[in-house]
């Protein structure tokens, strides 16, 4: 008795684990073909969309609620970190670390940037890094970037592809492939307003907000319209924003960065 008991119980373990695969596949189908139905907007008021990056939301010591950080194989914590602070004049901010490897604060959306097109934020950058050229892909590091990652357009991807992205790509990165995206970073040497192709992905395009040393240590507001920066970019209507990431990373320099970010959120006009 005690035996067939046993086996029923591993049949059914069996059977769950099959359903459980199912389920997932349907899912990622899901993804695939409807991205945007399965994502969630931040907090919104309905003339504000609150990423959770302000002051309210100071947890010490903690990643931000609704934002996770990015697990790469071999990056322990020495290597990588993200917690809320407080800095030495009690401003509240998200502090990244990375030494000689790649911080990635990440979050999944679901924003009409025609509705919300203004964008803002703060931050603030410790240290920027040097003897790199940023326009190659070798030199491809910043202490700080936030990058806007658009819903792609199936009906502009093989099948070869859409099936790549149900097998792991999209899992890989974390959103649906294959969309634009925007890119807004504070870099070591080129001028605030330079524009130039994502070194990995040329077809991406970047813009430089913030640049050298000469505003190291201070806390920096912007505003950006990234509908019509997106627009200039790419010559079209962007699509629905659907991943948000912030990096600060060294990976190909293997040096040290630290800098800091707050108050990201969207606004309608």
């Amino acid at each position: 008795m005690q035996g067939d008991s046993n086996i029923a119980y591993k049949k059914r373990k069996i059977q769950f684990a099959v359903y459980f695969r199912v389920i997932r596949i349907f899912v990622a189908v899901l993804c695939i073909f409807f991205p945007a139905s399965l994502l969630i907007d931040g907090n919104t008021d309905g003339k504000i969309v609150d990423l959770d990056l302000t002051a309210e939301d100071y947890v010490s010591g903690e990643v931000p609620s609704g934002w996770s950080l990015k697990k790469v194989p071999g990056y322990t914590t020495s290597k990588v970190s993200v917690e809320w602070v407080k800095d030495k004049n009690g401003t509240v901010g998200v502090r990244l670390f990375s030494d000689g490897a790649l911080t990635f604060l990440k979050r999944k959306v679901n924003i009409d940037i025609s509705r919300y097109p203004i964008v803002t934020w703060r931050w603030k950058v410790e240290n920027i890094l040097y003897g790199n050229d940023e326009r190659m892909k070798i030199g491809d590091d910043h202490p700080i970037r936030i990058f806007f990652v658009f819903d792609p357009d199936i009906k502009r991807q093989s099948i070869w592809f859409r099936f790549k992205r149900l097998l792991y790509l999209d899992m890989i990165h974390g959103h649906p492939v294959g969309g634009r995206f925007t890119e807004y970073l504070w870099s070591n040497s080129l001028k605030p307003g330079t524009i130039l192709p994502d070194p990995s992905k040329p077809r991406q395009k970047l813009i430089v907000i913030e640049g050298g040393k000469e505003n190291l240590n201070r806390w920096l507001s912007y505003e950006r319209n990234l509908y019509d920066d997106f627009k200039r970019l790419y010559g079209e209507e962007p699509r629905r924003l659907i991943f948000i990431g912030i990096i600060n990373d060294t990976d190909q320099t293997n040096q040290k960065a630290i800098s800091y970010i707050g108050n990201l959120m969207f606004h309608s006009e």
